[in-house]
C-alpha cells in the first residue's frame, strides 16, 4: 500500500466491511487518496503554468500530509529548504549591505569602486525586487562614479584598471548590455598584450594585486608564451579568404565595414604602447604617427566607396597596409594579419571568428568526445601548484602510475609553476604518438616531516606516449565505479526517477544517452530529470537526436534555421519510431549557463509539452532559470590546411517559431522555464563544487581507488541539505506526478 494511503487505511477497511463487495474496498481507498492526488495535480499544473504563488501554496497543502510519505514528505522538506534559502538570503543581504556601505565611505578610488561594484552585483543577485534595486540612488551614483573612473583610467593608459571597472559595470548591468562595447574594446587590447608581451600583462596584474593588498601572483613563467611560435604559419591567404567568407553572415554585414573594423584593430595595435616589448618601433612616435595616417587614409577611401569592395580591391588594401607597416613600425606580417583578422570578425558577432593554427586543436576538442593527451584531471592547490585530481581510467597517465595528489612540477624538463591551467594543458597535450615527460612531486609514504612540518617528498619522472582520450559527456546521479559509464542513474530509486546530466553535446552524446536510458529501463524507470544546467552546447545533430527520444509527433519540427532575410530552411523533423521516452514524465533543468544545443533541446521539448504551443502530449516541463540566449548557427570553413573559420550564418528557430538568440538590444531571449526556481549565489557555488567532487573517483596505476585522496562528496547532500533547490523541486514534482498516476490507476482498476 502506498505510504500516503496508510493514514486512511482504517477508515477504508471499515467502509469496505459495511459495503460488503471487495470492489468497494478499492473504491474507498481511491476516494480516501483523492485529496493528495488533487494536490499533486495542482502542483504540476501550477508549475507548468509558471504560477509560483499557486505552486508554493500547493506545496504547503501537500506538506500537511508529510506523515504519509512520498511526494508529501518531499514537499515538506522542500518547503523547509526554501525557507532556509530565504533566511540565508536575508542574512547574506545584510552582510553584503554592510560591506557595501563601508566601501562607499571616504574618498572613492579605483579599488574602492571595484569593491563597491562587486558588492552591488551580489546585492542585485540577492534582491527579490530587481526594479527597486536598480532605482536605489546610491547604486545610480556608484554607476556614474565607476563609469567616470573607468574612462579616466583608459585615457591615462591604465588598461587593466579600466577593463576591470567596465567589466564590473557590465556584470551589474548585464541585462541592458550597456557596457558590452567598452568591455570588447578593452578586451581587444588586453588580448594583444597577453599574446605578444605576456610578461607585461603579468606585471600589470601583479602590481594591481599588490596595490590592492591582495595575495601576490605566482612568479611569471614564459613556458608556452612565444607568440612567434603560435603565429608562425599565419599568412595573407588566410586573412583574404576569411574576409571573403564574411559575406555569408546572417546579418549581411558590409564587407567594407568588416574590412574597416580590421583596420581599426591594426590602429589599436599600433597605438598600444605596452606592446613595445615585442615591437620596439611602436615606441617611435614618428613611425607610429606615419603608419596610423596611412591606415586612416585607407579607412577614408573605404568609407567613400560607393559599392562593396571586390576581392582584388580588398587584397590591394591589405598589401598597402602591409607595406606601410614594413616601412614604419615593422610589426611582423603574421602578427599584423592576425590582428586585422580578429578585428574584422569583431564587426560580425561574438561567435564568428578565425580559428588560427594555434587554436585549431582546442577548437576541434570542443566538439569531439575525445582528444589527444595523457589523461589527467588537474587543478590548483592552495599554493597555486598544479595538482592531479585523478588520472582517468585506462589512460597513459593511469597506466604509468601517476597518482591523485601528485604535484606537476615540470613538463619535458621545463618548470611549469606559474602557468595557467589552460597553458599547462597546452604543453602537456600534443600530436598522437608523441612522448612527453611529466615530473611529479609525491609525498613519501611513511616518511617523517621535517623540522618545519613539511612532508617528505620525492620527484618522479613519467614518460608518457600521448594517445586518444575518450571523454564521457553523459553523467548520472552517483558514481558506482571507476569507468566513465559506472553510474547509479536514479536520483530516487524507489520512485523510479532517473537522472541524466549532459555536460555538452559531443559526437558520442546520443549513444551514451541511449545506453543510459537502456540501463534505467531495465531497473524500472518511471520518470526522468534531464539536467542541462551549465551545458554550453555543441553539435546540432546530437541535440536533434536527444529531442527525438522524447517527441512522438509525426511530421513535426525539432528545429529550423532562419537565415538572411528571414528565410527559414533546413528543418530537422521528429521521428516517432525513435521516441523511446515518449509518455514518460520529464523535467528539464536549465539555467543561465545553458546555451546553444542545450537551449534547442529544452526549447523544442517545451514546445511539444502537453497543452503547449504544439500540444505534442509530452508530459514535461522546464524548470530553473532563463537560458543564456546563444541560438545562432556557425558554419565552419577551412581557410588553409592549418586554419578554419566559423561564421554565424543563421539563427536557430524552435518548432513554435521562437528565436532564442540574444540579439543586441533584445529584451527577450533564450528559453524561459515553465517554473522559475531561484538559486542563491552561494547555493550555486556549493552545489557545483559538490557535484564536481562527487563525479571524481581517484585511482592509481592498478585501477584501485586511492582512499586518502577521495573527496568526501555525496550527491545526496544536494537534496538532503537543500543545496540544490532546483533539482529538489524537480524531484518533488515528479514524485507527485507518479503518486497522482498511481491514484488514478488505483481508481480505474478498483484496487
Amino acid at each position: 500500500m502506498p505510504m500516503w494511503l496508510r493514514s486512511s487505511a482504517t477508515f477504508a477497511l471499515a467502509a469496505a466491511i459495511l459495503a460488503g463487495p471487495t470492489h468497494a474496498l478499492g473504491q474507498q481507498v481511491a476516494l480516501a487518496a483523492k485529496p493528495n492526488a488533487d494536490l499533486t495535480k495542482t502542483l504540476w499544473g501550477s508549475a507548468r503554468a509558471g504560477d509560483w504563488q499557486k505552486f508554493d501554496s500547493s506545496l504547503d497543502s501537500l506538506a500537511l500530509h508529510a506523515a504519509d510519505g512520498g511526494a508529501a514528505a518531499a514537499a515538506k522538506t522542500l518547503k523547509e529548504h526554501l525557507a532556509q534559502r530565504e533566511a540565508d538570503r536575508e542574512k547574506r543581504t545584510k552582510e553584503v549591505r554592510e560591506l557595501f556601505d563601508k566601501s562607499l565611505e571616504g574618498a572613492q578610488t579605483d579599488f574602492t569602486l571595484s569593491k563597491s561594484l562587486r558588492h552591488a552585483t551580489e546585492l542585485q543577485l540577492l534582491a527579490i525586487d530587481k526594479d527597486a534595486f536598480a532605482k536605489d540612488e546610491r547604486i545610480k551614483a556608484l554607476i556614474t562614479g565607476a563609469d567616470k573612473a573607468a574612462h579616466e583610467a583608459e585615457t591615462r593608459g591604465d588598461i587593466l584598471t579600466s577593463y576591470e571597472l567596465f567589466s564590473l559595470l557590465n556584470a551589474l548591468l548585464e541585462e541592458q548590455g550597456t557596457y558590452k562595447p567598452q568591455v570588447r574594446r578593452l578586451s581587444q587590447r588586453l588580448e594583444m598584450i597577453r599574446l605578444y608581451v605576456p610578461e607585461t600583462l603579468w606585471q600589470m596584474r601583479a602590481d594591481r594585486q599588490k596595490a590592492a593588498g591582495e595575495e601576490p601572483l605566482p612568479p611569471y613563467n614564459k613556458f608556452g608564451d612565444d607568440y612567434q611560435v603560435k603565429l608562425a604559419s599565419i599568412d595573407q591567404t588566410m586573412l583574404q579568404r576569411a574576409l571573403g567568407r564574411t559575406r555569408q553572415h546572417v546579418e549581411q554585414a558590409s564587407v567594407n565595414d568588416v574590412l574597416s573594423s580590421g583596420l581599426e584593430a591594426v590602429k589599436t595595435m599600433a597605438t598600444t604602447l605596452d606592446l613595445k616589448g615585442a615591437f620596439p618601433r611602436i615606441a617611435d612616435d614618428a613611425a607610429r604617427t606615419q603608419f596610423v595616417a596611412r591606415v586612416d587614409d585607407e579607412l577614408a577611401k573605404i568609407a567613400a566607396a560607393q559599392r562593396p569592395l571586390d576581392q582584388i580591391q580588398i587584397e590591394g588594401v591589405i598589401d598597402r597596409v602591409r607595406k606601410a607597416n614594413d616601412a614604419t613600425i615593422a610589426v611582423p606580417s603574421n602578427a599584423l594579419f592576425h590582428e586585422m583578422g580578429n578585428g574584422a570578425m569583431a564587426k560580425l558577432d561574438e561567435f564568428s571568428a578565425i580559428i588560427w593554427p594555434d587554436e585549431l586543436r582546442r577548437f576541434n576538442k570542443m566538439t569531439q568526445s575525445s582528444f589527444v593527451g595523457v589523461g589527467v584531471q588537474i587543478e590548483y592547490d592552495e599554493l597555486s601548484n598544479i595538482r592531479v585530481v585523478t588520472p582517468l581510467e585506462g589512460t597513459p597517465a593511469q597506466r604509468a602510475g601517476i597518482h591523485p595528489g601528485d604535484l606537476l612540477k615540470k613538463v619535458d624538463g621545463r618548470e611549469i609553476f606559474g602557468l595557467s591551467l589552460d597553458q599547462a594543458v597546452e604543453v602537456i597535450t600534443g600530436p598522437e604518438g608523441t612522448k612527453v615527460t611529466l615530473t611529479m612531486e609525491r609525498k613519501i609514504e611513511g616518511a617523517q616531516p621535517d623540522d618545519k612540518g613539511k612532508a617528505a617528498t620525492e620527484l618522479k619522472d613519467f614518460t608518457l606516449t600521448r594517445s586518444v582520450i575518450n571523454v564521457a559527456t553523459v553523467k548520472g546521479w552517483k558514481r558506482t565505479g571507476i569507468k566513465e559509464d559506472d553510474w547509479d542513474w536514479f536520483v530516487d530509486k524507489d520512485a523510479g526517477i532517473g537522472y541524466v546530466r549532459l555536460t555538452q553535446f559531443a559526437d558520442n552524446t546520443g549513444r551514451e544517452f541511449d545506453a543510459a536510458v537502456r540501463s534505467m529501463r531495465k531497473s524500472g524507470l518511471s520518470a526522468l530529470i534531464l539536467d542541462l544546467r551549465f551545458n554550453p552546447g555543441g553539435l546540432l545533430d546530437q541535440a536533434v537526436r536527444i529531442c527525438r527520444r522524447f517527441i512522438n509527433t509525426t511530421g513535426g519540427y525539432v528545429v529550423m534555421m532562419q537565415g538572411p532575410g528571414g528565410v527559414v530552411d533546413q528543418p530537422e523533423y521528429t521521428v516517432p519510431a525513435q521516441a523511446s521516452l515518449a509518455g514518460l514524465p520529464v523535467i528539464v533543468l536549465i539555467n543561465e549557463g545553458s546555451a546553444s544545443a542545450s537551449e534547442i533541446v529544452s526549447g523544442a521539448l517545451q514546445a511539444y509539452q502537453k497543452n503547449g504551443p504544439l500540444d505534442g502530449n509530452l508530459d514535461l516541463l522546464v524548470l530553473g532559470a532563463r537560458s543564456f540566449g546563444k541560438g545562432s548557427v556557425q558554419n565552419v570553413w577551412e581557410l588553409t590546411s592549418e586554419a578554419k573559420m566559423k561564421v554565424t550564418t543563421a539563427y536557430y528557430m524552435l518548432p513554435d517559431r521562437r528565436i532564442i538568440h540574444r540579439r543586441p538590444g533584445a529584451a527577450v531571449w533564450g528559453v524561459e522555464p515553465n517554473l522559475k526556481v531561484e538559486m542563491l549565489p552561494k547555493q550555486t557555488v556549493d552545489s557545483v563544487t559538490l557535484r564536481r567532487n562527487a563525479d571524481v573517483i581517484a585511482i592509481d596505476e592498478t585501477g584501485q581507488t586511492k582512499a586518502a585522496f577521495l573527496k568526501e562528496a555525496n550527491p545526496d547532500d544536494l537534496l538532503t541539505k537543500g543545496l540544490d533547490v532546483q533539482l529538489e523541486s524537480a524531484v518533488v514534482l515528479l514524485k507527485g506526478k507518479l503518486d497522482s498516476g498511481k491514484s488514478a490507476q488505483a481508481a480505474g482498476t478498483g484496487k
